[in-house]
């Protein structure tokens, strides 16, 4: 049987055991919550969950194989990576669980050191209760007899359970908000303790931008590039930002650099003057959700930028650029529409950050 088939197999496996009672395989413990502890940081850790179903097929195509030996120029050891890149991968792409962007979990520095996967294994998989999960199942499966098929469909299972859930959820769209009532759950979403939060911001500009475009004379003819086409738009049109506006020829009109709770400084200026110098742009914004309360010691920068490039350059809070352009637009039922069609479209939104969205609006 090749590898694509006994993934292919155990997943059908496990769509069985899903429908027959949406439960997890019974594994001595601790090793089910581990597989738990996996599951609920699979978006955060994909190189982690890339690698785990790496090894555990390995060890089910080749039994004698020491699968903590995860390269080749280990002493017995294998190209974990090779098989990820080939196989396991593009099996998690296309049963839409998360995987590795790159093409494979070894790309994550804490996962591609030289040192086998043993529970001394000194790469910095973070948080720590990940690190010790996937040491303990690996561990569990060459040392202690663990099977290698029952973890993989428990991970299945769990995967499964996951991708449906987040599937079906959905995101909660308010209405008949003010405008203070409005920019208040966008910044309690901003906060939210989660990995990816730093995304949001990116998506609630983004969102608001979209509407000036449609309903204000500046960007008439203007063009809100997509986020997706981000990488495209840089090599088409030079710019650097986070969002990038064009108008009707094609030409740079705004860009926008998005930070999360980082404070804007003369050197964070500096540095994003660099990355825009060499393009005609009329403006160019630097927004955060730091808690700045005076933006005016950065006239200097602006002064010397407008005088040497031409350049509006506008540093301000996220929030504060919220609340004026939503007395520009004609409904704020509208931006709410668009930032959630955000968070159900942009990739990187995770399951968390969208339930915690639906935990703000209910509140």
């Amino acid at each position: 049987m090749t590898e694509t088939d006994r993934l292919e197999a155990l997943y059908n496996r496990a769509m069985e055991l899903y429908t027959d009672d949406g439960e997890a395989l019974d594994l001595p413990t601790p090793y089910g919550d581990h597989i738990q502890t996996i599951i609920a940081h699979q978006e955060s850790n994909r190189g982690v969950l890339a690698v785990i179903v790496t090894l555990l097929l390995q060890k089910l195509q080749a039994p004698e194989q020491d699968i903590r030996r995860h390269q080749a120029q280990l002493e017995g050891g294998f190209s974990g990576r090779g098989l990820d890149t080939r196989i396991v991968t593009p099996f998690l792409r296309d049963k839409r669980f998360p995987f590795m962007q790159g093409g494979s979990g070894w790309l994550t520095r804490s996962l591609e050191q030289a040192n086998p996967y043993d529970l001394d294994y000194p790469g910095n998989i973070t948080p720590r209760s990940v690190k010790n999960a996937f040491l303990q199942l690996v561990d569990g499966v060459q040392c202690r007899e663990l099977p290698a098929e029952d973890v993989l469909l428990a991970i299945f299972i769990g995967l499964i359970d996951f991708r449906d859930r987040n599937t079906n959820l959905v995101l909660s769209r308010p209405v008949n908000l003010s405008i203070a009532q409005v920019v208040d759950k966008i910044s309690r979403h901003h906060s939210v303790p989660i990995g990816g939060v730093s995304r949001l911001p990116v998506l609630a500009v983004h969102a608001i931008l979209g509407i000036l475009a449609r309903e204000t004379d500046r960007y008439r003819n203007c063009t809100v590039l997509p986020l997706e086409q981000h990488n495209a738009a840089d090599a088409r049109t030079n710019l650097t930002g986070d969002i990038n506006i064009i108008d009707a020829n094609g030409t740079p009109f705004e860009g926008y650099e998005i930070k999360h709770n980082i404070p804007i400084t003369p050197d964070l200026i500096r540095t994003s003057y660099e990355k825009f110098r060499g393009v005609q742009v009329a403006r160019f914004y630097i927004l955060t959700t730091y808690p700045h309360t005076d933006y005016t010691e950065f006239e200097p920068d602006i002064r010397h930028i407008a005088q040497t490039h031409g350049c509006q350059l506008i540093v301000n809070g996220v929030d504060r650029t919220l609340y004026y352009y939503l007395r520009l637009i004609g409904s704020a039922d509208a931006f709410l529409d668009a930032y959630v069609a955000n968070l159900e479209n942009d990739p990187s939104v995770t399951f968390r950050l969208k339930e915690a969205w639906n935990a703000i609006v209910a509140a």
